[in-house]
């Protein structure tokens, strides 16, 4: 079991319906706990607002002290709209959400459990996939991703440890506390999230518009993770004139595709997704 300060004790009951078996991890916004489903006794992830700056008396969440109770509230309503955004969408390659409740002075979403390791633990379990098993995966996170895109979102932070790998072959994006509507004014002093080696370098600008070059940036980076078995150089030293260690890639096509996703200009980047699996599809060989 992992320990994590402040979480809820085995066996409590959330919303009368679901029991906490243990917690799964934590997040700069809450922590999740593998749970039951009592009516039908399956295995559900309930994700629960706890960030920062809060504390736990009893069951019950607080901010620390009354000076953080604007920022607790405004960041609980995007808690809120988090569980929105992924509601919006039915895609396979992404986590389903089943259910919202508020309860303890704070909320919580319910998604599938999905037994399976992130990408960030699949290759240290297997290493460095072939080109055929990449390709598979890399479609699957586009086939995902293309459909928080056709509902206006921009996910805004994928990166391995954001796309799970089940026992059985399957791939699933999660985790949309970064997400945002797609052309919406983006600040970086106000962003929620931001993962160096995986974000593109507009976004570390004072302010800029998101768009689907910003994922499509972050999957070319996955792809040189899963090929490479390395973070990529992070945007913020490449401007410095640190290059990608394209070297690390041995197939020379599947080098083109990362360096096109990855471009700093974010018209240079595939347009979209269906783009990203075109260029995949006629460069990749087995």
């Amino acid at each position: 079991m992992i320990l994590i300060e402040y979480y809820l004790e085995r066996d409590t009951i959330l919303n009368r319906r679901y029991r906490i078996n243990e917690p799964l991890g934590k997040g700069g916004f809450g922590i999740t706990y593998l749970c039951t489903d009592l009516p039908g006794g399956e295995r559900v992830a309930v994700k629960e607002f706890f960030p920062r700056g809060a504390e736990r008396n009893g069951n019950n969440v607080s901010p620390v002290s009354d000076d953080l109770k604007e920022v607790y509230y405004d960041k609980l309503s995007s808690f809120s709209e988090e569980f929105r955004i992924i509601s919006t969408i039915s895609n396979d390659h992404v986590v389903k959400v089943l259910d919202f409740f508020t309860e303890n002075n704070t909320a919580y979403y319910v998604m599938e459990f999905i037994d399976g390791l992130n990408l960030k633990e699949y290759i240290k379990n297997n290493g460095i996939p072939d080109l055929k098993t990449c390709y598979r995966i890399l479609l699957d996170i586009l086939d995902g991703v293309n459909a928080i895109h056709d509902r206006g979102y921009i996910h805004g932070d994928l990166k391995p440890t954001n796309i799970m790998a089940t026992g059985d072959g399957r791939i699933k994006v999660m985790d949309f506390g970064a997400a945002c509507l797609k052309d919406a004014f983006f600040s970086f002093l106000s962003a929620k999230v931001i993962s160096i080696s995986y974000t593109c370098p507009e976004k570390f600008f004072a302010s800029s518009v998101p768009d689907n070059s910003w994922d499509i940036y972050s999957i070319g980076g996955i792809m040189f993770f899963l090929l490479s078995g390395k973070d990529p150089v992070p945007a913020t030293e490449r401007i410095k004139g640190i290059p990608l260690e394209m070297s690390l890639i041995s197939n020379r096509k599947a080098r083109l595709i990362v360096e096109k996703a990855m471009s700093f200009s974010p018209q240079k980047r595939y347009r979209d997704s269906d783009h990203f699996k075109k260029a995949l599809s006629s460069r990749f060989f087995f």
